[in-house]
């Protein structure tokens, strides 16, 4: 992950950041694609630091999935540690 800007004042930290791999695994059969479909941001919710508000924005990428018998024909990379599918909040601010 890069973290392309960070502002901090006395209510909120934000951290603009996008992932750096080269490819993704597709969740439904594991292929390896390094096809990008689009790309788009995502806001999730993240535990607060030194009393203030963290607010992500994350610049993910959407996939194409390259096995022609998958049922997934797109899918979305996920940052490990940080993201998980459908998740609205980071790993650490869900517990």
């Amino acid at each position: 992950m890069a973290v392309l800007s960070v502002e901090v004042n006395d209510e909120a930290v934000q951290i603009e950041a996008r992932s750096t791999a080269a490819e993704a695994a597709c969740p439904v059969c594991g292929r390896w694609s390094s096809r990008i479909h689009s790309s788009y941001l995502r806001f999730p919710a993240d535990v607060s630091s030194a009393g203030r508000r963290v607010v992500l924005c994350l610049r993910v990428r959407r996939f194409f999935c390259l096995d022609a018998w998958c049922a997934r024909r797109t899918f979305v990379e996920q940052l490990p540690g940080l993201t998980r599918r459908y998740g609205r909040r980071t790993v650490a601010a869900a517990g």
